[in-house]
Order: C-alpha cells, then sequence, then structure tokens
C-alpha cells in the first residue's frame, strides 16, 4: 500500500512509515483492535479524509484511539436510550454498514456519532432476539427463568427437585 505524507507530499510504501512514531503508533492502535473490527477499521477511516487531501497520522491515531474507547466497554449508549450490550461484532457490523453508504456521507466525519447509532440499532436488535427466545422457551417450559433468589429456595421446593429433579432448567 503506498501513503502519502500530509505535510510533504511524498509518497512511499507502509512498511517506510513505520520510522515515523505516530505513524507506528497508529498501526499498532489498529492492530490491537478486536479482529472483527480491526479488519474493517481502514474503510472507516476513510470516512474521516477530507475528500481534497490525506488524513493525518496523527488523525488516524486520534480516530482509531476514540473508536477503541467506544468499544472497550462492551456496551453502546445513545443519548436518551438505554445502554445495549455489544460486542465487537456489532460494532464491525456497523462499520461496514457506514462504508458500503459512503457514498451518502458528508465528508470528513467530524465524530462516531452516527456509528454509535447504527450500531446502537444492532445491538437493539439483537437484544430483542435474545430476548424473544428467552420469553419463547419460557412459554414452552423448555426454559426456566431463574433469578438469584433460587439459592434460597423453600425447603419443600428443594425436596421436591430432589424427588423429581430438574428437567426443564437450562
Amino acid at each position: 500500500m503506498i501513503l502519502t505524507c500530509p505535510s510533504c507530499g511524498a509518497t512511499a510504501s507502509a512498511c517506510a512509515w513505520e520510522n515515523d512514531i505516530i505513524a507506528r503508533e497508529a498501526m499498532q492502535a489498529i492492530i490491537a483492535l478486536p479482529a472483527p473490527v480491526a479488519k474493517v477499521t481502514l474503510g472507516y477511516l476513510s470516512l474521516f479524509r477530507p475528500t481534497e487531501r490525506a488524513t493525518t497520522w496523527k488523525k488516524v491515531k486520534k480516530v482509531v484511539g476514540e473508536l477503541s474507547a467506544l468499544i472497550a466497554p462492551g456496551y453502546v449508549q445513545v443519548q436518551g436510550k438505554p445502554a445495549r450490550n455489544c460486542p465487537p461484532q456489532l460494532w464491525a457490523a456497523g462499520i461496514e454498514q457506514m462504508v458500503e453508504r459512503s457514498a451518502t456521507l458528508t465528508r470528513p466525519l467530524p465524530n462516531h456519532n452516527y456509528l454509535r447509532q447504527i450500531v446502537w440499532q444492532l445491538a437493539d436488535q439483537a437484544d430483542a432476539k435474545q430476548e424473544q427466545h428467552q420469553r419463547k422457551g419460557e412459554v414452552n417450559g423448555v426454559l426456566r427463568h431463574r433469578t438469584s433468589s433460587d439459592d434460597e429456595m423453600s425447603p419443600i421446593m428443594l425436596k421436591y427437585l430432589e424427588l423429581h429433579g430438574d428437567d426443564h432448567a437450562e
């Protein structure tokens, strides 16, 4: 891959940029992202590039650091909506959707808010499917809703389970 220096316009291979401290740190930050996200990050970074010039390594490092901070907690939060569990696969899917829509986006992107909205929707859909599966299982008797009070069952219930088993438990 040939890269262009945003300061002087020099071009060189990616290997040559390894000598630049900020470029090296930016590449290391990309590699440190969870695998599904790292695979799609370069396309996402292109959305932060102004159309008339190259992106600086400093900007790449900043954007990747912000992306890493969004993914790290394991959930996604959008203002006014409840937080949703969010594994790296959903972040990668959201990035892929944005890259596919890149022709319709105004570049450069100022922040990650649009990505968060897309990922929140994906996480909300995944959460709804999981809840629906759980409820179907409970209604069908395949799954039994367990609570923390299961450990504090009455002596009668414990005796019943001892005699009859817990065949319908998870």
